[in-house]
């Protein structure tokens, strides 16, 4: 019996697959609300996902490629452009499990495999699909430069105003010792995307990421 049960929850946790999709989202911070653009292209067990936004005379975007293979995302390569970062404002990162090479941060090797930050959100999805619910993941932090080690619960579930209708969702928290907490809100519905967000600094200040329209999934 034991031996069948641990097939059937391999099998489950195997079957999960994302779609592609594109969504608009709306980020606010110190007052103001941006509009930013996600994007996410699935080909087979290879995902490319970008954002990218708009702040004022500025552009700020991430590209990243990276891989599932059933309940676990590995990061592969990102790039970023972000004008509010001290320098380098723009640099790439290739992965290699616990290995990090850049032509512009230099090699970082950290004690476990690492995620950069989208694929992180993906891992999040994923363990969340697969009800996951405490985990810890190795996320290298593009404005700080360096790996930090984030511990996820899932903390319930709540329903959520959109200006699309209420939308139920999983609650799951992330908490680190250098960073403050990040909020995540995770609808089954919508193929468990990350339908908002929140931040909250050291400093008390929120930043919250919140979907503005219904998402596009795109046909296979």
């Amino acid at each position: 019996m034991r031996i069948l049960l641990a097939l059937f929850v391999s099998l489950s946790i195997n079957s999960y697959e994302f779609k592609s999709y594109e969504a608009k989202f709306q980020f606010q911070a110190m007052g103001f609300s941006f509009p930013l653009n996600r994007y996410f292209t699935v080909e087979g067990n290879e995902i490319n996902t970008r954002v990218k936004m708009n702040v004022f005379f500025y552009t700020y975007s991430i590209d990243s490629d990276f891989a599932v293979d059933g309940n676990s995302v590995t990061s592969k390569k990102t790039s970023v452009k972000d004008p509010f970062r001290d320098e380098p404002k723009k640099f790439s990162l290739a992965f290699d499990g616990k290995n990090i090479t850049s032509k512009e941060l230099g090699t970082i090797t950290a004690e476990a495999e690492v995620l950069e930050q989208l694929a992180s959100d993906a891992q999040v999805r994923l363990n969340a699909a697969n009800g996951v619910n405490e985990y810890s993941l190795s996320i290298f932090d593009n404005t700080k430069s360096k790996v930090i080690k984030k511990n996820y619960k899932l903390t319930g579930e709540e329903e959520i105003s959109t200006p699309f209708g209420l939308i139920n969702t999983l609650v799951v928290e992330a908490t680190a010792d250098e960073v403050g907490p990040i909020i995540y809100y995770i609808a089954p519905e919508f193929d468990y995307l990350i339908i908002q967000s929140q931040a909250i600094l050291k400093n008390g200040e929120k930043r919250i990421l919140s979907l503005k329209e219904r998402p596009k999934f795109l046909a296979e």
